[in-house]
Order: structure tokens, then C-alpha cells, then sequence
């Protein structure tokens, strides 16, 4: 019962699972790392623009 359990599973992991090509994955690395830089980097501009408004508003 259990060795049918863990050969399920090996053949499950090595024969019908299909894996990403590693240039593939690359890539899509890439795309995410670049655009959770650009999107913070945006963000951070947001977030000091609020500021500068803020304390514009209440220095009044």
C-alpha cells in the first residue's frame, strides 16, 4: 500500500509532469523582476507626491 503510494508519486513527478524550459524561465524572471522594480519605483514617486500635497495642504 505505502510503495504504491511513493511509486505513484515518482511517477507522477517524473513522467507526467511537464517542466518549463529554462530559457523560459528566465525570462519570465526577468519580466517579473523588472516590473516589481518599476513598480515600486512608481509607487515610492506616488507615495512622495501624497506627501508634498499633504504638507502643502496643512502648512496653511
Amino acid at each position: 500500500m505505502i510503495n504504491n503510494f511513493f511509486l505513484e508519486i515518482y511517477n507522477e513527478f517524473f513522467h507526467c509532469i511537464t517542466w518549463t524550459k529554462w530559457e523560459d524561465l528566465q525570462e519570465t524572471t526577468m519580466l517579473v523582476s523588472f516590473f516589481s522594480i518599476f513598480l515600486s519605483i512608481l509607487l515610492y514617486g506616488v507615495d512622495c507626491f501624497f506627501i508634498f500635497l499633504i504638507k502643502k495642504l496643512f502648512s496653511l
